[in-house]
């Protein structure tokens, strides 16, 4: 009997190591259930599914395991998140992407929308704090703006050195996002961008990742100081240019973009009258983009992009 007992156990234990194991991909590190944050850090491919069955994105530091994520997901139940050693592109990724030559696929913003909230006042962020959006379309009211190229216009999100991530902004862009002394956006979608999409209003490094800009008459983004820009991971189209400095003024500012989409710009990637600036632009996918260094430059350089 005592036998029987401790052979049962046996089984059960390995029963439930087997099906443990099959709830991430071979080469991935299990993070968390459903509805739980994983402490990710850098640009990995992510996996969420249960039981050898997976979907994939590509995203950028921590995140809230959630289906919302991974749009193409039909997976029922307890579903688990896990990450690979390193971003890698997927055929059965959540987004339709395009590679450039450097690593990891190109996704942009992968939210799908959960609802909606109505805002009449600036989001603020404060540094140290995190604002997760849980993939909500955030649709501005009037107090705002209209989404013109009027410069009265207040920001939906005012970013102050914190973290905003897994957000939508609707119809109505107003003045987008702010950034006030750097910080950090990821997931993060402009549905029709207003004045510009973001605006760097004062000294800082700003990080921007797995983002998706649409239908802006003039920039995707306004540099007002002298700062440091990390993008990557982008989806851009139909804009005049990607990148301004504030025009007449020679502050040196610093941008790097890397796998990121261009399209159909009006004009060009970077744009400056400063000859103090650096750009780079690498492993991107450019289509119908224009120039990519308009005016002077201290340095503007490009390598792994295809397309024009």
């Amino acid at each position: 009997m005592i036998r029987k007992i401790l052979g049962g156990i046996v089984a059960m234990l390995l029963a439930s190591g087997v099906h443990a194991a099959t709830d991430y991909p071979s080469g991935y590190t299990k993070c968390v259930k459903e509805g739980s944050t994983c402490p990710m850090s850098g640009t990995r491919s992510v996996a969420f599914g249960k039981s050898g069955t997976f979907v994939y994105a590509t995203l950028t530091g921590s995140f809230v395991c959630q289906a919302s994520l991974f749009p193409s997901n039909s997976i029922t139940g307890s579903r688990w998140c896990s990450y690979a050693g390193s971003a890698t592109s997927s055929s059965s990724s959540s987004s339709s992407s395009s590679s450039g030559s450097g690593s990891g696929g190109i996704t942009g913003a992968t939210c799908t929308s959960t609802g909606s909230v109505s805002i009449s006042s600036t989001v603020v962020v404060e540094s140290g704090e995190t604002y997760d959006g849980g993939c909500k379309t955030f649709n501005p009211t009037s107090a705002l703006g209209n989404g013109s190229q009027s410069e009265s216009q207040k920001p939906a999100f005012r970013i102050n050195g914190g973290t905003l991530k897994n957000a939508i902004l609707g119809n109505n862009g107003v003045d987008g996002v702010h950034f006030y002394g750097g910080g950090t956006l990821q997931n993060f979608r402009w549905t029709n961008i207003g004045e510009d999409a973001f605006t760097v209003k004062s000294s800082g490094t700003v990080n921007i990742s797995a983002v998706s800009g649409y239908d802006g008459e003039d920039k995707f983004g306004q540099v007002n100081a002298e700062s440091t820009m990390n993008i990557s991971n982008c989806v851009v189209d139909n804009v005049a240019k990607v990148i301004r400095q504030n025009g007449g003024t020679t502050y040196k500012i610093t941008v790097n973009i890397d796998r990121c989409r261009l399209s159909n710009l009006k004009e060009g990637v970077f744009r400056t009258d400063s000859s103090k600036l650096v750009a780079k632009l690498t492993n991107s996918v450019l289509s119908n983009a224009g120039t990519v260094c308009i005016g002077s430059w201290a340095s503007c350089t490009q390598s792994g992009n295809s397309g024009n």
